[in-house]
């Protein structure tokens, strides 16, 4: 028992009962002899106040390094993975909120790992923070979606062409649900929405851009689709390119061909110009044709095959003198070789003065002809045209009408002179170039 409750009690009347009264200064002494206690002594299971100001400070140093240590594991974590950006989710999507902070889990490593505490209200899968994923803005095929019922069927097809600001372009057949599709050239043009590319409209390839009729460029033709269909007419270089370098696109030029004859006819033509109804001009009869107009909407030239309805018959009512004011071989040009008159076809501008009811002092005419020309210069009309073989029978292209009358040129001037400077003109260095692009080929 403690000596000091033992002397206590001792000295308690009531629990002593009758008795001789203890030495107080005896007890004192064995008190403070006993082992072990003494006059500035504490009980062991009593702190000393001095005892509880190291431990107060120890456990304030270990939380100042355990707050510093999380703050260098925060920097170096974000040093490593850069500046984090909140995506957010797809429409229809709603993410998980935690009902509270993350706890460390302790590993054997001695290493913490967070762990983060499940909200308690049920919902859809959080949206990932990347856009890596199908659905989630990934420009991919495989990220497309359409009304189109073969769309699944046609994506081994398809090929990507790039994306951009929300944007998508493929290469793709021409739309429809052929069950067996193969790779084609159209531009299927996809839109992002909801995390998913969906297929807005389609657009011709630049073969079909470079075919218009509309006096358009080829980028013209295409930039005019974008508008047409909405989409941002600055994405056409990123979405669906340009003509390729060095086609007849990419120098403003078009193409006519015409295959009814069994022969491949075609010529070049500048992109301002336009195909027009050749039924107005004066040309061959019982054969197709055509005729353009340049970018003032004026008749041009016209091209044409068929039979002559004046060959024969378009007699001379003067004789007047004429000249050639410019002149090239076409020697590819196939002609009917047992044709009386024949020579090599070639281009030629020429002039004649003073013919009968030409409309003018100098009338002018430019086209193709094999006709051999009279060697004194003299002539009455000249004959703008082709004899061919076989159901060709003859062709011509020329600036109005291929064979002489009263108005078979288109151009009239005053002087020959005058005639002679047309050729430094931008007009006649385009309608040569279009009617010396002429080839003729059998088909088979």
């Amino acid at each position: 028992m403690d000596p000091i409750r033992e002397l206590i009690e001792g000295a308690d009347p009531l629990r002593s009962g009758v008795g001789a009264v203890p030495d107080a200064e005896a007890a004192l002494v064995r008190v403070l002899a006993s082992p072990g206690n003494g006059p500035d002594k504490l009980p062991p299971n009593v702190r000393s106040m001095a005892a509880g100001r190291r431990l107060r400070n120890a456990r304030i140093a270990g939380l100042l390094t355990m707050a510093a240590a999380a703050v260098t594991t925060g920097v170096l974590v974000a040093a490593h993975l850069g500046s984090i950006t909140a995506v957010p989710d797809p429409a229809g999507t709603s993410s998980m909120t935690p009902s509270a902070p993350p706890t460390a889990t302790a590993t054997a490593a001695g290493t913490a790992s967070p762990t983060a505490s499940p909200s308690e209200t049920a919902g859809p899968t959080a949206a990932p923070t990347s856009l890596a994923g199908v659905g989630h803005g990934e420009c991919s095929i495989q990220n497309l979606t359409g009304a189109m019922t073969s769309l699944e069927q046609l994506k081994p097809v398809l090929r990507l062409v790039g994306c951009k600001a929300g944007w998508m372009s493929i290469m793709a057949p021409a739309p429809s649900d052929n069950p067996n599709p193969e790779p084609g050239d159209w531009f299927w043009i996809a839109k992002l929405v909801n995390g998913s590319y969906v297929q807005e409209t389609s657009l011709g390839n630049w073969a079909g851009a470079a075919s218009n009729n509309d006096r358009l460029t080829a980028e013209q033709f295409m930039d005019k689709a974008f508008v047409t269909n909405g989409i941002p007419v600055e994405l056409r270089p990123d979405l669906v390119g340009s003509p390729e370098p060095g086609s007849l696109a990419a120098e403003g030029l078009k193409t006519y061909e015409d295959r009814s004859t069994g022969y491949k006819v075609s010529f070049n033509y500048p992109a301002s110009w336009q195909l027009a109804d050749p039924s107005g001009s004066l040309a061959l009869t019982n054969g197709p044709g055509t005729a353009l107009t340049d970018s003032s909407g004026r008749y041009t030239a016209r091209q044409a095959f068929g039979d002559t309805n004046d060959w024969s018959t378009s007699g001379c009512q003067n004789m007047a003198p004429y000249k050639i004011l410019d002149s090239q071989p076409m020697t590819g040009l196939p002609t009917d070789l047992a044709s009386p008159a024949q020579g090599t076809p070639r281009f030629v501008y020429v002039a004649m003065t003073s013919a009968a009811n030409d409309g003018g002092p100098v009338q002018a005419g430019i086209g193709i002809t094999n006709r051999i020309a009279g060697q004194d210069g003299i002539g009455c009309v000249l004959d703008l045209a082709v004899a061919g073989p076989g159901p060709l029978k003859f062709f011509s292209f020329t600036d109005r009408r291929p064979l002489g009358g009263p108005s078979w040129g288109l151009y009239k001037f005053t002087t020959i002179g005058e005639a002679a400077a047309f050729t430094q003109t931008q007009a006649y260095k385009d309608l040569k170039a279009v009617i010396t692009s002429l080839t003729i080929t059998k088909v088979g």
